[in-house]
């Protein structure tokens, strides 16, 4: 059996946990990746490191056997016969990739029909290996896709690990991550046994991952713009603050019983995966940047995303989101360097309603729209 394993999105997460888990279960790993200087300077080294924070015993190297940036079709030859692959390439570029992912299907199609081949998406968006198939699909004809369907498997997974660019002193290259080993992924879309470490293939997946996003990244997302608000670089700071967790736990609350109400959750359980989340935020070995978490403001507060989402079923169940609209109001006001402005001023350009429907897509007849409206109006965002 061959045993390499392609990433494509040669990141944090990409190297720093996917081809973490991977290198370790004995996979050869290949890395694809759109940045150019990234994949030259892969390139020089053939080598990285992981540095597992409060765990360096866990810390180690792993040797690359391949590296090409995406438009490189040569790394079509490794594809034709892996047997695994990995999508780290955040969930608004799964579009993009699919165009260069059905080449390569297509021509794994003809030279190689009969390997079967599982694609793990680490994306943190809601069914985003449903949405990569979908489109990787409107590239293929008809015996192509019949054959996609037997030979080659989608499989969603959910990210837990945290992983961090380097520290000071340390090569650029170098990735430090959570001491955290175990990737939860949908086991019915795997079409062969898998030996990567710590993957753990799991039944009745397609709620799973929606309450990772309902639970740990409402949470984290509360927290961060609270703490942003307060001034805060690192997300442990804001995670130790006692006016910032009465919030947070009160937005935890109002999602973690909405999911219950909804999916049928476990509240112990529940309560376990919250407690779990909290511990994480608070937690001041995980030296995580608030302006790496506050990223990308508009995306998180889209209708299905960690903020809009949660509201939207606790008031489908008469829970008043209360904290949730605090996390809401603050990731308005939060200014994302990376476009240095706010959406608040976007608020004062256009107007509440524009924000509502166009960033949140939001009804103007839905209850939340109204409530959001209505902190809006409270509320001058004089601020930053």
């Amino acid at each position: 059996m061959n045993k390499t394993a392609l990433i494509f999105g040669a990141g944090k997460t990409g190297r720093g946990f996917a081809a973490h888990l991977a290198f370790i279960g004995g996979y050869e790993i290949v890395l694809i990746d759109k940045n150019r200087q990234l994949v030259s300077d892969l390139k020089k080294t053939n080598q990285y490191d992981i540095e597992i924070l409060d765990n360096k015993e866990k810390s180690c190297t792993i040797n690359i056997s391949g590296v090409y940036h995406i438009d490189d079709v040569s790394w079509h030859n490794e594809f034709v016969n892996t047997p695994l692959a990995f999508t780290s390439v955040f969930g608004n570029n799964l579009e993009e990739l699919s165009t260069d992912l059905a080449l390569a299907l297509q021509k794994r199609y003809t030279k190689n029909s009969n390997q079967l081949l599982t694609i793990i998406t680490c994306e943190n968006l809601t069914n985003a290996a449903c949405f990569l198939k979908k489109m990787v699909l409107k590239s293929l004809d008809e015996e192509e896709e019949k054959w996609l369907s037997e030979k080659v498997g989608f499989s969603e997974s959910i990210i837990f690990r945290t992983c961090l660019e380097a520290g000071i002193g340390q090569s650029p290259l170098t990735i430090r991550a959570q001491n955290f080993f175990e990737l939860p992924c949908d086991s019915d879309a795997i079409k062969e046994k898998l030996h990567v470490h710590g993957l753990k293939p799991l039944k009745n997946f397609s709620n799973q991952l929606r309450r990772k996003i309902y639970t740990y990244n409402c949470i984290n997302a509360v927290i961060t713009y609270l703490g942003a608000e307060k001034g805060y670089t690192h997300l442990h700071e804001a995670g130790n603050d006692v006016e910032i967790l009465a919030i947070a736990r009160k937005a935890a609350n109002e999602t973690c019983l909405a999911q219950v109400a909804e999916f049928g959750f476990d509240p112990k359980e529940q309560e376990e995966w919250m407690n779990a989340a909290f511990a994480k935020f608070a937690d001041k070995n995980i030296p995580d940047p608030i302006e790496r978490n506050g990223a990308d403001p508009d995306r998180k507060l889209s209708r299905d995303d960690r903020l809009i989402g949660p509201a939207l079923l606790a008031l489908k169940h008469a829970i008043y989101p209360e904290g949730l609209l605090a996390g809401i109001m603050a990731c308005f006001d939060y200014r994302d360097p990376n476009k240095n402005s706010a959406i608040a001023n976007v608020i004062r350009d256009k107007g509440a309603d524009f924000v509502l429907q166009e960033v949140c897509g939001l009804s103007s007849d839905e209850e939340l729209f109204m409530l959001i409206k209505e902190q809006i109006i409270k509320s001058d965002f004089n601020g930053k």
